[in-house]
């Protein structure tokens, strides 16, 4: 019943109620991965192209930036999970929840792999998509900085 709620709740008409509604269903419809926007299609698709990156700097001064993770082959289920949780990681009034745990998982992934983070950043990497006839397709892409951390030692 929750489930069938939510989901009807989300496909409503924009309206005063609506966004009353989705207040408590969205955490619902994220958690569940039932979320849903139709924002690539007519008459308003989405105006512009985004990606999270985590930049690592490390103890001996390199720099590794590190984006949402995506699988290779067959794994469109596993790979949309993550673009969705990227998404998550600067929605208005949720994502703010996010940033530290994520940050702290991609430390660990860091870590894993040899290095010595010492500090971490996430940032998102956007574009203006333009008109279709309007050269180029889009404007150059724009980092913006929305979670810094030091890394604590072990």
């Amino acid at each position: 019943m929750v489930t069938v709620g939510a989901v009807l709740v989300q496909n409503m008409p924009d309206s005063v109620l609506k966004g009353g509604l989705m207040a408590a269903a969205r955490p619902y419809l994220n958690l569940t991965g039932l979320d849903q926007t139709w924002s690539i299609f007519s008459p308003n698709p989405r105006q512009e192209t985004a990606y999270i990156l985590a930049r690592v700097e490390r103890i001996d001064g390199s720099v590794a930036f590190r984006p949402i993770p995506t699988g290779v082959g067959p794994s469109e289920y596993w790979g949309y999970r993550w673009q969705k949780y990227g998404e998550s990681l600067t929605e208005p009034g949720g994502g703010r929840a996010l940033w530290r745990p994520y940050a702290e998982w991609v430390v660990g992934e860091d870590r894993s792999e040899g290095n010595e983070p010492v500090r971490v950043t996430l940032l998102r990497r956007s574009s203006t998509n333009l008109p279709p006839g309007v050269q180029p397709d889009a404007l150059p892409f724009v980092d913006r900085d929305f979670y810094t951390a030091p890394v604590t030692a072990r």
